[in-house]
């Protein structure tokens, strides 16, 4: 159910991005998990409204897909284009190897379509983390009046919108945890997320959960179902909740890349039902490292979020 504040603040945003002359067509979904497209999606929303650039989405081939890309989890909320020239020519990171009949190509293709950006075009500025976190935005058709943290907070209300088939499912996943009405959620990452960085015990986690609080109830989003066992034997006092398969035991994103479409939609409806779960938590313990856990401590308040790696939701 979408609230009347939701659609007016949409509304907001069509008329102001549509306003910009230039436009940048952003690609989601090209080569990364779904939370760092999504995170880096915010991000370039972000700048082209400082840089009065129209945001436009390609996604119709994501590689979370099913059979529509964006739309098929989400309600639409800019305009979106799904011409093929996006597969090949749209890219993620600049120096992609493009021959001068590829530039050539892109060049007259943007002309015609009247578009000034790609999406590796601006990466590097969309990825420029003190650009972000030096400024102050202030888009007061937006209620933007705030640091990089507010803004992009603002604009993943906007954005996180689910459609009607992903808002039932996550309903049916989520009513039969039962969960007590107030938990700590954790986001305890463990798959290729050390092929980036070494991994955090889940005993971290729990202790840091009980420096906080004296809850001892936890909903914990992981990829390893071995998480889930090895606290329950070791904290018999708490409640564990989490939506985890018994035969998961690691998220590796080459693997999800292999499954079948009904396989990885079936696969983001359930991590998006774990992130509705945490984000309703009475607080947050995660790292902000992680692509899921910088998207949960910029969709809730500073002050209910708490990393393992960073003090503070910064920009990674």
């Amino acid at each position: 159910m979408i609230d009347n504040n939701q659609d007016s603040l949409l509304n907001r945003y069509v008329n102001l991005n549509k306003s910009f002359r230039k436009k940048l067509v952003f690609r989601i979904g090209m080569e990364a998990g779904f939370f760092s497209e999504y995170n880096n999606m915010i991000l370039a929303m972000l700048y082209c409204l400082e840089n009065k650039i129209q945001f436009v989405l390609y996604s119709v081939n994501a590689n979370f897909a099913y059979q529509d890309g964006w739309n098929d989890y989400f309600l639409p909320f800019c305009d979106e284009v799904k011409h093929d020239f996006h597969r090949q020519y749209n890219h993620r990171y600049p120096g992609a190897p493009f021959t001068h009949t590829d530039r050539l190509k892109i060049c007259i293709w943007k002309k015609i379509y009247g578009v000034h950006f790609l999406t590796h075009e601006l990466w590097h500025q969309i990825r420029d983390k003190e650009y972000f976190e030096k400024r102050t935005f202030f888009f007061p058709e937006l209620d933007i009046d705030g640091d990089v943290h507010h803004a992009c907070e603002i604009l993943t209300k906007m954005t996180w919108r689910y459609n009607d088939h992903t808002q039932k499912t996550i309903d049916r996943l989520t009513e039969p945890l039962a969960l007590p009405a107030e938990y700590i959620g954790l986001h305890i990452r463990q798959g290729d997320k050390c092929t980036e960085q070494e991994l955090i015990t889940p005993d971290v986690y729990l202790r840091k959960a009980e420096s906080l609080s004296d809850l001892k109830n936890a909903f914990i989003l992981t990829d390893d179902y071995a998480v889930i066992e090895h606290l329950e034997k070791e904290y018999p006092t708490w409640n564990i909740y989490t939506l985890c398969d018994t035969e998961e035991r690691g998220y590796v994103h080459a693997d999800f890349e292999k499954q079948s479409k009904g396989e990885r939609c079936n696969a983001m409806i359930r991590l998006f039902a774990s992130v509705k779960v945490l984000s309703h938590s009475a607080l947050f313990v995660g790292t902000f490292s992680s692509n899921p856990g910088m998207f949960i401590g910029m969709r809730m308040p500073v002050d209910r979020c708490y990393g393992l790696d960073s003090d503070r939701w910064q920009i990674w």
